[in-house]
C-alpha cells in the first residue's frame, strides 16, 4: 500500500534492495549525500570514517521506534568518497517483516546463486522477471536532530500474509539465513513473549528452551523439548499440575550442534537461576525480585 503523505526534510523514494537485508543498511547516493549536507556533520579522516568512530553514530526512526546507526565513508579509487547508512540488527529484522516479500525473494536469490554458479546479477535478473514487483522505502535526514527517519512507502501485499509472517519470524528460516551466510553454528535464536493463542503459528521450533508464564496467577515453568513446541504444549498432561492456565510463552531456538543432554544442561541451568530470584518450592534461597513464582518442581541444589 502507498502512503500518500506530507514530508518536512528532503525525501529519497528507495527501491528496497537485497543490500538492505545482505548488508544491513544502503549506500547513500552522492545527489542526498550534498542536499542533505552529510559532509558537514560527518567528516572522512584521510579518507574514512568507520563503525567505530562516535562521529558515525546516527539516530535513525522507523515507525514509533527509534533504532541506532551509523554513518561510513569509504573512499574506492576512482569513486570518491562513498558514504553508507548502516542500521541496528534490530531494524533490519523489523525491515525483514515489514517488507516480507523482498525479504523472501532475496533469500531465494541467495540460495539460487549459491546453487546455480550464475552471477549475482544475472540471477537477480531473473527472479526479478519471475516475481516482477518492488517496494519502496522513504528515506528523510532532519540537520536539526541529525536522525534518519523511515517510512515504509509501498509494500507488495503477500499472497499468503499470515503464512509468510510466521516463516519470516520462524527459527527455520533464520537457521537457513545463518547456513547461507556461514554464520556460526552456535547461534541462538531469541523470541519475545507472546500469547498463547499464537502458539499453533509456531512453524520449524524444534530443540527448543521454553518459559511458560501465568500473568493472572504470577507462575513461570521452564520446559525444554526436542518435538515441535507447538506439539509439545498441545499435550497438558506434563504442565497442568504445575501451570494449567499459562497465557504467555517465549522460547530459544538452539542450533543442530546443541541437543540431547546440551539441551538438558541448558535448561537445568535456567532453572536453576531463576530459582536464586523468584519463590520455588525447592528452599533455594532466593531474593524474590518479584511476586512470581517458579513452578518447576526438579531444581538443582
Amino acid at each position: 500500500m502507498a502512503i500518500e503523505r506530507t514530508f518536512n526534510n528532503i525525501l529519497w523514494r528507495k527501491k528496497v534492495d537485497n543490500y538492505i537485508f545482505s548488508n544491513g543498511g544502503t549506500v547513500i547516493p552522492k545527489h542526498f549525500v550534498k542536499v542533505w549536507n552529510l559532509n558537514k556533520y560527518f567528516i572522512a579522516n584521510n579518507g574514512k570514517l568507520s563503525k567505530n568512530a562516535i562521529e558515525s553514530n546516527v539516530e535513525i526512526k522507523f515507525g514509533s521506534s527509534i533504532f541506532s546507526g551509523n554513518i561510513t565513508i569509504t573512499s574506492p579509487k576512482n569513486r570518491g568518497e562513498v558514504h553508507r547508512l548502516y542500521f541496528e540488527n534490530k531494524l533490519v529484522e523489523s525491515l525483514k517483516k515489514t517488507y516480507l516479500m523482498s525479504h523472501i525473494r532475496w533469500l531465494e536469490w541467495e540460495i539460487r546463486k549459491q546453487s546455480s554458479g550464475k552471477t549475482a546479477d544475472k540471477t537477480m535478473h531473473e527472479i526479478e522477471n519471475e516475481t516482477p514487483f518492488w517496494e519502496f522505502l522513504d528515506i528523510e535526514f532532519n540537520e536539526k536532530e541529525k536522525t534518519f527517519i523511515l517510512t515504509a512507502h509501498y509494500k507488495q501485499i503477500a499472497s499468503f500474509p499470515k503464512l509468510f509472517e510466521s516463516l519470516v519470524e520462524s527459527p527455520r528460516l533464520k537457521h537457513i539465513e545463518d547456513s547461507l551466510f556461514k554464520k556460526s553454528g552456535y547461534r541462538i535464536h531469541k523470541t519475545n513473549w507472546k500469547e498463547r493463542a499464537l502458539i499453533n503459528t509456531e512453524l520449524g521450533a524444534k530443540n527448543v528452551v521454553y518459559t511458560l508464564l501465568d500473568d493472572k496467577n504470577k507462575l513461570i515453568y521452564i520446559g525444554e523439548t526436542s518435538q515441535e513446541l507447538r506439539v509439545r504444549l498441545a499435550d497438558k498432561n506434563f504442565y497442568n499440575e504445575v501451570i494449567p492456565n499459562w497465557t504467555h510463552y517465549r522460547y530459544d531456538s538452539l542450533p543442530r550442534s546443541i541437543d540431547g543432554k546440551g539441551r538438558v544442561a541448558i535448561e537445568r541451568m535456567l532453572i536453576r537461576s531463576y530459582a536464586t530470584i523468584l519463590s520455588n518450592d525447592n528452599f533455594i534461597p532466593s531474593f524474590d525480585i518479584s511476586n512470581y513464582k517458579l513452578v518447576n518442581r526438579n531444581i538443582d541444589s
